[in-house]
C-alpha cells in the first residue's frame, strides 16, 4: 500500500486546479448543419473533489469527458490539465500526459480478455516506463486494496462483473494520476456490485484522489460531492449539492 500513498500532501492553494477551462466550445461539422456539443463552458475543478457530471442524452456530458480526458481537442476556448495548457501539448506529449495524469474507468471495463488481472494492472504502467520490479509491486498492492489479492492471476472471463470493474478501478489508479474519470462505472453492475464500487470510489475520494464521473442516476451521483448539470452543450448548474440534486427532475 504504501506505493499508492507515497507521494507527499500539497497544500491545496498551492496546487494548480485539476481542471481549468475557459469558454471551452466543441463545435461537429459546419454551416447549417453545425452541432455545439459544448458550448462556451466555463469549469473549474480543484484538487480532491469528487465530481459527478449529468444530464440526457444529447447534453454534451460525453463530449466534455472526453476532451478532460483529451481524448479531443476542443475546437476553441483553453483547457488546463494540472496546469498544462493542452493545446500547446503535441501528440506524442499528450499520449505521456493522458498516461501519468489520468486514470480511466468505463462501463465496460475495457479489459484485454487474454491478460490476467494483475497483467492488466501492469500495462499502463509499462508504458510509462516503471520499472519491472515495481510494476509488480504496485499492481499487486492496488489489486490488494480492491480486495482481488486470490484473484490476481485470473483473466476477465473468469471473474465477475464487479470484481472485473475492481480490476479496472485498479489499473485506473495505479499510475498515482492526478485526476480519475469514470464513464458510467456502475452502468453494467448488479446492485450490491455498483454498491462496492461506490464505496471504492468514496474511499478514493477520502485519499485526495480527484474524481469526475458521468453518470445518468440520481442515486449513484448523490454518492459524489458536488454535481454538474448540462443541458444543450451548456452547463447549466455547476456546483450542486447531492441535497439540491433531489430537487430536480429525474432524468
Amino acid at each position: 500500500m504504501s506505493d499508492l500513498n507515497h507521494t507527499p500532501a500539497v497544500p491545496a492553494d498551492l496546487k494548480p486546479a485539476a481542471i481549468a477551462m475557459e469558454n471551452v466550445s466543441r463545435v461537429f461539422g459546419t454551416g447549417e448543419a453545425a452541432v455545439r456539443a459544448c458550448d462556451l463552458i466555463n469549469l473549474t475543478i480543484q484538487p480532491g473533489e469528487y465530481c459527478a457530471i449529468m444530464g440526457q442524452s444529447g447534453s454534451g456530458k460525453s463530449t466534455l469527458m472526453n476532451i478532460i480526458g483529451c481524448l479531443d481537442r476542443p475546437t476553441s476556448g483553453r483547457y488546463w490539465l494540472d496546469g498544462t495548457d493542452v493545446a500547446t501539448v503535441g501528440k506524442t506529449r499528450l499520449t505521456r500526459l493522458r498516461n501519468r495524469k489520468l486514470g480511466f474507468v468505463f462501463q465496460r471495463y475495457e479489459l484485454l480478455p487474454n491478460l490476467t488481472a494483475i497483467e492488466n494492472v501492469i500495462l499502463p504502467m509499462m508504458y510509462a516506463g516503471v520499472g519491472r520490479q515495481a510494476r509488480r509491486r504496485r499492481a499487486e498492492a492496488a489489486l490488494t486494496h480492491m480486495g482481488l489479492a486470490n484473484r490476481m492471476d485470473k483473466r476477465p472471463p473468469q471473474l465477475s462483473g464487479g470484481q472485473q470493474q475492481r480490476v479496472a478501478i485498479a489499473r485506473a489508479i495505479v499510475n498515482q494520476p492526478v485526476l480519475l474519470l469514470a464513464d458510467e462505472p456502475t452502468g453494467a453492475l448488479d446492485s450490491q456490485s455498483a454498491a462496492e464500487v461506490l464505496s471504492i470510489f468514496q474511499a478514493l475520494h477520502q485519499r485526495g484522489i480527484t474524481i469526475v464521473m458521468v453518470t445518468h442516476s440520481h442515486e449513484v451521483a448523490s454518492h459524489s460531492q458536488r454535481i454538474i448539470m448540462m443541458s444543450d452543450g451548456q452547463v447549466t448548474h455547476a456546483h450542486l449539492s447531492p441535497a439540491e440534486l433531489g430537487h430536480l427532475t429525474p432524468l
